[in-house]
């Protein structure tokens, strides 16, 4: 299940125009690399921010990163993305986020191929007719664009593995409307982390290769998006019948806990930010998330000489720290020092 993030400032989808059918799914990426851009965050502020404003001349359904599937317009609007009259009336297309690692790449391409797989069951297309924007070029309906064999090759990957991806997931029933899951009945008591508890997604299947992320503590609830193997999520708190309340990207939602490898924190604590650890006189960036293709945190960009911070999570070279008591940011684990 994809977030609704749709860009109502966007020209395109002011102009409010109805596909007339949906004979393609298009595969795009964005071919900024090395910026590092994801749907809602990274240079700019994310492609949302980018896109949700008049004077952009161009809007895909939406964008697929590491983290999930984002929709920035519905799926039945003809989309200004393919450069072509017939193209943008008559087929869907994603934008793929260009990334950095191969565990980055591997997110965004389990995400990418369960939700084309979705796609192709809603509208009955077969595999075939998931093709990259250079391939509609070929076909005509095009404007001559190269994505996304650039970024696939990068990782020894190519449309034609990307549908084979698709027909996997189809021929399993594993498309995004899948999902995997167990348990329910009444929470009962609940479990609670504070600070909130670090896990990663495991336990997943080639048959189900996706966690349904719900909005309540059980099977009867809406999916609301899904997670991939590996994806790194905050735990709230854990129920009796086995469900838990997560954070991810600052969405919350429920999952089976089951497939969670839960670490509890000691405890929360706070740190010096200083140039007594190396940061000489400058001042720290406080990013939107863990790298320096995040942007800054609008409500705290910066901090300087022996603020304190709260640690409430971390993910690689990174912490995830409460400023204030109330913002939320992530700092390099290189200026920060226990108090």
């Amino acid at each position: 299940m994809a977030e609704n993030c749709y860009c109502t400032q966007n020209d395109c989808y002011k102009e409010g125009k109805k596909l007339d059918s949906v004979s393609y799914l298009i595969v795009h990426t964005p071919a900024v690399y090395p910026t590092i851009i994801r749907a809602l965050s990274g240079s700019g502020g994310g492609w949302k921010k980018r896109w949700d404003k008049p004077g952009v001349e161009k809007l895909v359904h939406g964008f697929i990163d590491d983290t999930g599937v984002y929709e920035f317009a519905p799926p039945d609007m003809a989309c200004w993305h393919i450069g072509d009259s017939w193209g943008n009336k008559n087929c869907i297309g994603y934008e793929l986020c260009e990334l950095e690692t191969v565990e980055e790449f591997k997110k965004v391409w389990e995400n990418a191929a369960a939700h084309y797989a979705a796609l192709c069951g809603k509208y009955d297309l077969p595999p075939e007719r998931v093709i990259g924007h250079f391939e509609a070029h070929e076909k005509g309906f095009a404007s001559n664009h190269s994505d996304p064999e650039p970024y696939f090759a990068r990782f020894g990957k190519t449309m034609k593995d990307f549908r084979a991806e698709v027909s996997a997931r189809m021929s399993a029933g594993s498309g995004a409307s899948s999902g995997a899951e167990e348990g329910d009945g009444s929470p009962g008591a609940a479990k609670a982390y504070d600070p909130w508890a670090y896990a990663r997604v495991t336990n997943l299947t080639a048959d189900d290769p996706l966690l349904n992320v719900r909005t309540g503590p059980g099977t009867e609830y809406g999916v609301i998006r899904q997670l991939g193997q590996g994806n790194e999520v905050d735990v709230i708190e854990e129920y009796e019948n086995g469900w838990a309340k997560i954070n991810i990207v600052g969405q919350k939602g429920y999952v089976n806990a089951r497939y969670l490898e839960i670490a509890e924190r000691e405890q929360e604590y706070q740190v010096w930010v200083g140039k007594a650890y190396g940061l000489g006189g400058s001042r720290l960036n406080v990013r939107t998330g863990p790298g320096t293709g995040y942007g800054l945190l609008e409500s705290w960009p910066k901090l300087g000489e022996g603020n304190l911070v709260d640690v409430t999570g971390e993910s690689g070279d990174w912490y995830q720290v409460r400023i204030a008591g109330k913002y939320t940011g992530w700092v390099n684990k290189a200026y920060l020092k226990r108090a």
